[in-house]
């Protein structure tokens, strides 16, 4: 995940790609385009992936990842985005994010010297309830 480094099993942030991202939210929000605002941020991205990023719920924190900007911030630049997608008329409604407010966590049964291998493999046991 860009502004994350994952150490020791543990997600924490990239200061250097943690300032990226804010200035990406904080171009978008100010009125840039996607491409504009990461662009502008030092992170050349089709605006997919920006998008991607600017939708993505781990960057206000979780129980994995620690915040990187405010869930104003979050809230404010989602609502752009659904704003700006009804001005433009498009066919496909843009819905705010989903919130996943419970998972399950099979219980682990294997562990990996490699901390990268071994946090894959934790991830691999969560089960999202929708």
């Amino acid at each position: 995940m860009y502004g994350y480094k994952i150490i020791n099993g543990t997600a924490v942030v990239d200061e250097q790609e943690a300032e990226v991202v804010i200035n990406i939210f904080n171009g978008y929000i100010s009125g840039m385009s996607l491409r504009e605002a990461a662009a502008n941020a030092g992170k050349p991205m089709v605006h997919s992936m920006v998008k991607r990023m600017i939708r993505n719920y781990c960057y206000i924190g979780d129980d994995f990842y620690p915040a990187i900007i405010s869930r104003q911030t979050f809230s404010k630049a989602n609502a752009e985005l659904i704003r700006r997608s009804e001005k433009h008329g498009c066919k496909k409604r843009l819905q705010p994010p989903p919130v996943y407010t419970e998972s399950l966590f099979s219980e682990p049964t294997k562990h990996y010297d490699d901390p990268i291998a071994q946090a894959e493999y934790m991830y691999s046991l969560i089960e999202v309830i929708k």
